[in-house]
């Protein structure tokens, strides 16, 4: 059925406005308050109240389909003219678009009578871009509908609209609500009906939504609603070729997104088809780009890549209709080191789904100004990302938006701004097709409200690369340009440890380096590089570097802890990769200490002293010995200082009270003393777990239980199980 055969619909009447810049909202310029009643009724009247003869129904096909590609539509057409176009007096297309919308309000006599009953409150949303549109039309529409009512003088409906500027993005504002719940509480207290124009349901708090009687929301331009604006402003028939122009048309979601002035741009020009064909090269523009780079190109991360694939067939079978949206895995925040390819997770996820990537970030959004900008910022990315669904919605610096801690400075900042980010997570988990990742350097810093199931389902820890993934990256990113005898394996060793990140600098540098020397990428250039990225650490220092990473590993064994899930040595010093531990006893955390201390007890034992390593930031093994040791202290009540709690960190220690020190010092010594006599009892198995670390560069489980296997057979390694 035609929308314009809906009863009520013919007589929606709008006013022909200029630009909203050239005037205040509250101005009424005299060329609106003189424009004839009834223009787009007048324009249905001409246009199919009294239709003409299509040109269609004297052709043959062929003829039709000749006139059809030369841009010309002969069911628009008639014998006698051509297809009819806009009037001097009639409204821009733009208007009669957001008076179809409008008329979802009154599709029905039923909707009609609702809409004016006394005590109902009916909730009008539309896109944010439409509501101009919409002041325009609704004090004329309203006089209109009321014509129609069994007893109009009786009947009264006041209308709110949502301001255009509002730049909160989520609610109105205090001021607002209470300005919009006062003349709410007015008008239901006199027996009159309510229409409250928003751009969300959100919009409103509690207590208005709990007044809505009827919610109808329009959710902007779509085919339907361009056909029925050409009947009026394209046709001399009322009937068009509709099937060749919703062919033409783009996809539903790509008219949701356009803008008043792009409607206009399109509707000028002179038929039907090259409307259509107007209104597609525009959305092309519109259209947001999917990424090129896909997760075929996600090296050395085995364990991500199954989490992405598992939700990528999740979108797949909710795409074809086999799943229910509820049931899709759609939200992750990607968690790990600087470095990682974290975005580059997002970006890839997308290219394999063949979706847009929108992006936002703390600081981008920041920039905008205050909190209300802020946050106003926040929401035009989650729109963007919801009218361009199914789209991937990617957050960067989760971190950012970190504990609304009572201590912090900025408490009342930072709870609006995290508070605002909950509340748009919210209202995107029904979003057919919206897929939510975030991405952190340091989870544990995230509000907990923020990250928790529901919100962001999967915690995916990225860590570096191991050295076949490495290596890989160093292959995909130089390509075919590259010498026949180069050792790649040679460089990706020399990476172990470092980001994926810092392989496509070497590849970048390499390439450019043989690009100079106008031939195939060389280990001679490969080698360069990797010396600006990752310098040669010389033998000494590197081999204390694997003694220390080594001693861990040996401890961790001998106190029956879980092994490593990766141990590996680079240019830039060890890193062993622990298994993540939920909670800790006095018994567990003691042996954790041991751990932690075994580095710096595996070097007094081989060399007679320690190195600087293990106290090279807040993150080297004293300093994270030292939080722990003060949590046995003053959080967890496994010390001799009581059970009052204090948060105070590593960093802060030298506040903390001389005993408490005392007792720190203590633990961290004890534990050292004990490391160092459980290396020394194993020695040989250190020396040789030393030497395969430095051979491999990269260890796992299996190769440390190896060399364990290899000690326990040969008494003189000294390994005591």
């Amino acid at each position: 059925m035609s929308l314009f055969e809906t009863e009520w619909l013919g007589f929606v009447t709008v006013d022909h406005s200029p630009d909203p810049d050239e005037f205040e909202d509250d101005e009424d310029p005299e060329f609106i308050a003189n424009l004839p009643d009834d223009v787009t009724e007048a324009a249905a009247k001409r246009s199919w109240e009294h239709p003409k003869t299509p040109l269609a129904q004297s052709m043959t096909e062929g003829e039709i389909a000749e006139a059809i590609g030369n841009g010309c539509d002969p069911w628009a057409q008639s014998s006698l003219a051509e297809g009819r176009m806009q009037q001097k007096d009639d409204p821009p297309a733009s208007i009669i678009s957001a008076a179809l919308g409008l008329s979802m309000l009154v599709d029905s006599d039923e909707h009609l009578h609702e809409l004016f009953a006394p005590g109902s409150v009916t909730n009008f949303v539309c896109p944010k871009q439409f509501l101009w549109q919409m002041k325009q039309i609704l004090e004329r529409a309203e006089k209109r509908w009321k014509s129609h009512l069994r007893d109009p003088e009786n009947a009264e409906l006041r209308h709110f609209v949502q301001d255009e500027d509002d730049k909160r993005g989520l609610r109105l504002s205090p001021l607002k609500q209470g300005m919009w719940g006062a003349r709410l509480e007015r008008s239901l207290s006199q027996g009159g009906a309510v229409l409250l124009v928003t751009t969300d349901a959100g919009q409103l708090d509690d207590a208005m939504n709990a007044l809505v009687t009827r919610q109808v929301t329009w959710h902007g331009l779509s085919s339907d609603v361009v056909l029925e604006t050409l009947r009026l402003t394209h046709s001399a028939t009322g009937q068009l070729s509709e099937a060749e122009i919703r062919n033409r048309l783009p996809g539903g979601r790509k008219l949701a997104m356009f803008q008043p002035a792009q409607i206009d741009a399109a509707f000028a020009a002179p038929t039907s088809l090259k409307v259509a064909d107007g209104l597609a090269k525009i959305a092309a523009k519109l259209t947001r780009q999917v990424p090129t780079v896909t997760l075929d190109a996600v090296f050395g991360l085995a364990e991500v890549r199954k989490s992405l694939d598992r939700m990528l067939n999740d979108l797949n079978l909710w795409q074809r209709g086999d799943l229910p949206w509820s049931d899709v895995a759609s939200s992750a925040v990607f968690h790990g080191p600087p470095g990682t390819g974290k975005t580059t997770l997002a970006k890839a996820f997308a290219g394999s789904a063949g979706i847009p990537i929108i992006a936002t970030s703390y600081s981008d959004c920041q920039k905008y100004g205050h909190q209300g900008d802020m946050l106003g910022a926040l929401d035009r990315a989650f729109v963007d990302a919801k009218q361009s669904a199914p789209a991937v919605l990617f957050i960067d610096e989760l971190d950012s938006f970190s504990q609304r801690d009572a201590r912090a400075h900025n408490v009342d900042y930072l709870r609006g701004v995290v508070n605002g980010l909950l509340e748009q997570i919210n209202r995107t988990k029904d979003v057919g097709g919206l897929l939510l990742f975030g991405a952190t350097n340091y989870l544990d810093t995230v509000d907990p409200a923020v990250i928790r199931s529901g919100r962001f389902d999967l915690k995916i820890h990225v860590p570096y690369p191991d050295k076949t993934g490495l290596e890989a990256i160093l292959r995909a990113k130089i390509g075919s340009a590259i010498a026949e005898d180069v050792d790649i394996a040679a460089i990706a060793d020399r990476l172990v440890g470092m980001s994926g990140a810092d392989a496509e600098a070497v590849a970048r540098d390499a390439l450019g380096r043989a690009r100079a020397d106008a031939v195939h990428v060389a280990q001679r250039h490969l080698e360069i590089a990797a010396d600006q990225v990752a310098p040669q650490l010389d033998d000494d220092t590197f081999r204390r570097a694997a003694v220390h990473e080594a001693g861990h590993v040996l401890v961790m064994l001998q106190l029956g802890l879980p092994l490593p899930k990766r141990v590996s040595l680079s240019t830039q010093g060890g890193r062993v990769e622990h298994v993540p531990v939920n909670s800790l006893t006095p018994e567990t955390a003691q042996k954790r200490l041991q751990v932690l201390l075994a580095g710096r007890a595996s070097e007094l034992c081989i060399f007679g002293d320690a190195s600087s390593g293990a106290g090279a930031g807040e993150q080297s093994d004293l300093a994270k010995a030292t939080s722990l040791a003060l949590a046995i202290e003053r959080q967890w009540g496994f010390g001799d200082s009581g059970l009052l709690w204090d948060g105070i960190a590593a960093a802060d220690v030298w506040r903390a009270p001389s005993d408490v020190r005392d007792r720190v010092e203590t633990h961290l010594r004890r534990a050292q003393d004990q490391a160092l006599d459980l290396v020394d009892k194993n020695k040989g198995f250190l020396l040789r777990l030393t030497k395969t670390l430095i051979q491999q560069r990269e260890i796992h489980g299996e190769d440390i239980e190896a060399v364990k296997r290899e000690c326990t057979h040969s008494p003189e390694a000294g390994y005591a199980s």
